[in-house]
């Protein structure tokens, strides 16, 4: 098969689980790859997470497992209040848990997945006394969709869910951990991930453009429409599908390694 196909030829569920199970664990399976192929890992800390369709059950990574080693059947089954649904020899890490749960039941029904990371240029912003301000094309697509956090220490207590779910507030699809890091989530992994990129491309752009001189604001009647345009499909007009990065984002991940699909 041509390796520059439009999409990737994936495996069939295993027997006695779900499609739709399987199919997240594939997608969640590639989006850690493909954290790791960015750079955006901390050895075997953060999370990512991903509702399964359908249920109050999550995936969830595996505490003490890297994200490049980490297949689709790796993956964890967690409820919602935390509880395995599967046996795994691996435990779960409670702090990602807290986090990741706490904004899975404020927003059952549009932030299915949800990407953490202590990526450093993004906790470069997050150290900063200074609003996340969109200053690339890519950057609108966040005017009045992030969310800012306190820094609380390492989240254990689960008090913490109330402040975290009140900082994302009911249209934020981004939160900035002060003094911690990065936060994006989205209908499915493809948007939670594209979020990431593009936050982390515009907080680069901000910072270098912040130490060189005074910045270029962008009118906000233009980064409002600007960010319709991400939201609403037009900035892929013509596309075969809703985010065209995303196949291609799979076949990079597949070249490098494809026991992801496992």
């Amino acid at each position: 098969m041509d390796d520059r196909s439009f999409e990737l030829e994936l495996p069939p569920a295993p027997a006695g689980m779900a499609d739709a199970e399987w199919q997240s664990r594939l997608q969640l399976a590639a989006t850690y790859r493909l954290v790791d192929y960015y750079g955006w890992t901390s050895v075997v800390y953060n999370h990512i997470s991903l509702r399964i369709p359908g249920s109050d059950h999550l995936l969830i990574n595996p505490f003490g497992m890297r994200y490049d080693e980490l297949r689709a059947s790796d993956l964890v089954r967690i409820d919602i209040d935390g509880e395995p649904q599967q046996d795994s020899p691996w435990p779960v890490n409670r702090a990602g848990y807290l986090i990741h749960s706490a904004i899975h039941k404020a927003r059952p029904d549009d932030l299915h997945c949800v990407l953490h990371t202590h990526e450093a240029v993004s906790q470069s912003l997050c150290a900063l006394r200074a609003p996340v301000v969109p200053v690339t094309q890519e950057g609108c697509q966040f005017y009045q969709r992030v969310g800012y956090h306190d820094f609380e220490g390492i989240v254990l207590d689960d008090s913490e869910q109330e402040r975290l779910v009140r900082a994302l507030g009911e249209q934020n699809h981004t939160l900035v951990l002060k003094n911690h890091g990065l936060i994006t989530a989205g209908a499915d992994c493809t948007w939670a991930f594209v979020r990431h990129l593009a936050f982390i491309r515009n907080a680069d752009v901000q910072l270098r453009a912040m130490a060189a001189g005074e910045l270029n604001p962008i009118d906000e009647a233009v980064m409002a429409r600007t960010r319709e345009q991400f939201e609403g499909g037009a900035a892929q007009a013509g596309a075969r599908q809703r985010h065209p990065e995303w196949p291609a984002l799979l076949r990079l991940i597949d070249r490098r390694d494809p026991d992801w699909k496992l």
